[in-house]
């Protein structure tokens, strides 16, 4: 009789009972012990996808928004190679997730057979766990160290942030007889109803010492600034009691886990840009939560305050400080809570309001400019995207110009997701589908059209279920206008087909293969009549921009 299934069930079972609730599996043969074990486990929920990158952004979407990791299962050869990407996002970004890759048994590598590659530690230093399972065993201590595998695995996925991988051999036959089907479905039934979810990600408290709480409490210019952040920390809830007890003004990217309030100032990114505020405005401490931040406001400011005192709260243990500006560096855990001391409650207005001031006066200016202009911008997208109420829905950004658009054009709100590790356009709408499959709320995914074309095959995953509407909004404005930025722009001859790279491809028809509901909006007036609320089921909405009105646009705000 094989051990294959025994071994992998013991495997999935050890994962279910450490809280691991998902599993996105990619079709193969020698992975079948595994696919086998997640089948017949009723308390995980599978879902099947072809193509293993997309399949692995799902996970780092699912990770996401739970902060538990989901279970990757795929076959051998290149398969686990694919989730490369998103794999890297998980470690830069601090997602959790477990890869199950399957393989050869030792006596066929090495030695040219079928799709056999060395799998181990295949993502080095991007994986934050490493463990070669051996073929399958039946004795009890073979038994109880897969077991303790499993918890391995999650426990290092969650507390270091980031991919835990295991490679399992397994030698023919592949299939289970029917008694040792038998046999496991019950021990996985039985394991269903009795297991207890025993993840702890502990609460951590932090006392701050006197002389750090001294400094809070001393500055008269306070600044906030707010990078993205995993939803799963709770850094976002300290911060907005540090900036009611401080009076300070908070600069807030979208990612953040903030939503609107009467600290965060909106339309930074469209007035700080400019030398004469960053004087005007120069605070004299800056508190920095979660990771780097990406907006130019913000980091050409960084640079020009580098004389100041910079204190940094981050649940991510790398060093996110690229402006080599920290001055002091506070690692929190994923859940922590800051004990701010006897730092007491600032009357301090008048900080506040300044910024408050140049907050409004850039609003005023930002609306008028939108109203004189004629054609759709990428600006109209998110002003128009800023008054519907989505307060219940996720909404996940793209790259490039999409979340730096958001925050100039749009506002922020506590569920927006960016995969903001490695900044990469691949697998953004992949993302979004796993967090729309695991939240199962409402879900928006704001992409580029070089973006939802590099992940088109998320597509395949968008199959009749039981959800919440799902939509994504692509701001087709012909390619990759941020290129425009660079001085490459100026060569005409060379800039358009190798950095632009305008793409002719009917994204309606591409939908409608999918059997996913279409619409083009390619004036203002349609774009008025966007309706976000009353959608149902899967959605592509197309909004076609003026790439040279949109640059304009920007380039007009920035420089007043």
């Amino acid at each position: 009789m094989s051990n294959n299934l025994r071994w992998a069930s013991t495997l999935l079972r050890s994962l279910y009972q450490s809280g691991v609730r998902n599993a996105v599996i990619s079709p193969g043969s020698r992975s079948t012990p595994l696919t086998i074990a997640a089948a017949i486990h009723p308390g995980i929920r599978k879902q099947v996808v072809l193509d293993e990158r997309s399949a692995a952004f799902i996970a780092l979407g699912i990770g996401k928004t739970t902060g538990i990791p989901a279970i990757l299962i795929c076959t051998s050869g290149t398969a686990a190679a694919n989730y490369f990407p998103a794999i890297i996002e998980a470690k830069e970004s601090g997602v959790p997730m477990i890869i199950l890759s399957a393989d050869r048994p030792p006596n066929l590598r090495g030695i040219g057979s079928s799709q056999t590659i060395d799998q181990m530690k295949l993502f080095g230093d991007h994986a934050v766990f490493f463990h070669e399972a051996g073929e399958p065993q039946t004795g009890e201590l073979d038994l109880k160290r897969v077991d303790y595998l499993g918890k391995q695995a999650v426990n290092a996925a969650i507390h270091s942030g980031g991919a835990a991988h295991i490679n399992l051999p397994f030698r023919k036959p592949l299939e289970p007889s029917e008694e040792e089907l038998k046999q496991e479905s019950y021990k996985c039934e039985y394991d269903h109803k009795n297991t207890v979810f025993p993840v702890d990600k502990g609460l951590t408290e932090i006392h701050l010492a006197s002389n750090l709480t001294k400094k809070l409490a001393d500055a008269r210019r306070p600044l906030i600034i707010a990078g993205p952040s995993n939803p799963h920390h709770s850094l976002s809830r300290q911060l907005q009691e540090l900036s009611k007890k401080i009076m300070a003004p908070v600069l807030a990217e979208p990612g953040s886990g903030l939503n609107s309030s009467d600290f965060v100032i909106n339309r930074y990114e469209q007035f700080l840009r400019a030398e004469s505020v960053q004087e005007r405005l120069k605070p004299d401490l800056i508190i920095r939560f979660g990771d780097q931040p990406f907006t130019k406001s913000i980091l050409t400011a960084l640079e020009r305050w580098s004389d100041l005192p910079v204190i940094h709260f981050s649940a991510h243990r790398s060093w996110q400080d690229n402006s080599m500006s920290v001055t002091q560096f506070i690692e929190c855990s994923i859940k922590t809570d800051i004990r701010w001391g006897n730092l007491s409650q600032s009357t301090n207005k008048k900080w506040l309001s300044e910024w408050k001031k140049e907050d409004q006066q850039a609003e005023t200016t930002l609306r008028k400019s939108l109203g004189v202009i004629q054609s759709i911008t990428d600006g109209h997208v998110f002003s128009t995207l800023s008054n519907q109420s989505l307060d219940d829905w996720n909404i996940m950004l793209s790259n490039s110009f999409i979340p730096r658009d958001m925050a100039m054009f749009g506002r922020i709100r506590s569920a927006q997701f960016v995969n903001r590790g490695a900044a990469g356009i691949d697998g953004i709408t992949s993302t979004a589908v796993g967090i729309h499959q695991a939240s199962r709320k409402p879900t928006l995914c704001i992409t580029g059209d070089l973006a939802f074309l590099h992940d088109s095959n998320a597509l395949l995953s968008l199959k009749a279920q039981d959800l919440p509407p799902f939509v994504i909004l692509i701001v087709n404005n012909g390619g990759g206008t941020i290129f425009r930025m660079l001085p490459i722009y100026k060569t005409k001859e060379i800039y358009t087909e190798y950095f632009e790279t305008p793409q002719d491809v009917r994204i309606e028809s591409l939908a409608k293969a999918h059997n996913v509901t279409y619409r083009k909006i390619a004036s203002l007036s349609e774009l008025s009549t966007i309706n976000l609320m009353g959608m149902t089921g899967y959605n592509v909405i197309e909004i076609k921009t003026d790439p040279d009105e949109s640059m304009k646009l920007r380039n007009t705000l920035w420089n007043l």
